[in-house]
């Protein structure tokens, strides 16, 4: 941690230094805010055996399993939200081992950002809410000690605790991010203000770089501190096809698009030549998309604050 100007790097300089093979990465968002730039990315430097943890895997995790990017993951779900329909890739990881056999852990949503919120406040354990019995808590695979039943010291009888959770490196979208590194988020925020903190290196992945007297306007927004980040990468419309709060819509056509595609291995691989591996990097994907849907997705030229 260390305060001052940040690096702030393309996404392409960004995956280079921080995602090498076998990275262990803690994306954020819940289908809102979902990084999928950065997927894009690590898919076009064929990164391999990264242990990706997300709370929500959604099209971004399935995107990444179906190309090969992923050796374990760990989730409390991974889906297309929007239908709803199967992640495809994923499901034939897990089922058929193609393109290969993948490792997955799952916790429920309340154990997961409890983990978080252990790791972020430096604490042995905490409790949450109970899963005995589940399958979150009996069927375990690289993740042996994910759950323990300890006795209320309060009365009460056994209480479930998970052990905390400190992510190696986290990449977040945000709304902007000034040149310290000082991030914010407006709408919901999930798990993130936790997530951000329990990170041992943290990447924030903004939509626009402002001034600090910006920043300053809102301090109420800030879900990073400068002091916490790493490295500022800037690159609009980074969330897409999920939305992000006041600055565009979810692409509920292109998740359905997507999730067609995704059916079978064949239609899947088009999908990423044609969207990802032919797109260059991400501004060209905002280009493929094309001005006339990039105006219907908008949800105002100007920011609300």
């Amino acid at each position: 941690m260390s305060t001052g100007e940040k690096p702030v790097l393309s996404m392409k300089e960004a995956v280079g230094r921080h995602v090498p093979d076998g990275q262990e990465l803690l994306i954020g968002g819940f289908a809102f805010s979902d990084p999928t730039a950065l997927a894009h990315e690590i898919i076009r430097q064929r990164r391999k055996d990264l242990f990706i943890m997300k709370t929500s895997g959604g099209v971004l995790v399935d995107q990444l399993v179906g190309a090969a990017c992923v050796k374990r993951v760990l989730s409390c779900h991974v889906w297309n939200s929007v239908g709803p329909v199967p992640a495809h890739c994923f499901r034939r990881a897990l089922e058929q081992g193609k393109p290969h056999p993948i490792e997955i852990e799952e916790l429920s949503y309340g154990a997961f950002t409890t983990a978080l919120t252990a790791g972020a406040c430096d604490l042995p354990f905490m409790p949450t809410t109970p899963v005995q019995g589940a399958g979150h808590f009996t069927q375990r695979t690289f993740l042996p000690q994910k759950f323990a039943v300890v006795e209320n010291p309060f009365g009460g009888g056994p209480v479930c605790v998970v052990p905390p959770l400190k992510p190696a490196l986290g990449a977040f979208h945000v709304h902007r991010a000034d040149k310290y590194g000082n991030a914010q988020l407006f709408g919901p925020t999930g798990e993130m203000r936790f997530a951000m903190a329990a990170c041992r290196k943290l990447i924030v992945i903004a939509e626009e770089l402002v001034d600090t007297e910006v920043i300053r306007q809102h301090p109420e927004a800030t879900v990073a501190p400068g002091f916490m980040v790493d490295t500022v990468v800037v690159e609009p419309w980074a969330a897409h096809p999920t939305d992000s709060y006041g600055y565009y819509w979810r692409d509920l056509a292109h998740h359905a698009l997507y999730g067609e595609m995704s059916r079978t291995e064949e239609g899947f691989q088009r999908y990423i030549d044609e969207w990802v591996i032919a797109t260059g990097d991400h501004a060209g994907f905002v280009r493929k998309l094309g001005a006339e849907r990039i105006s219907e997705l908008r949800v105002r030229s100007k920011r609300y604050w």
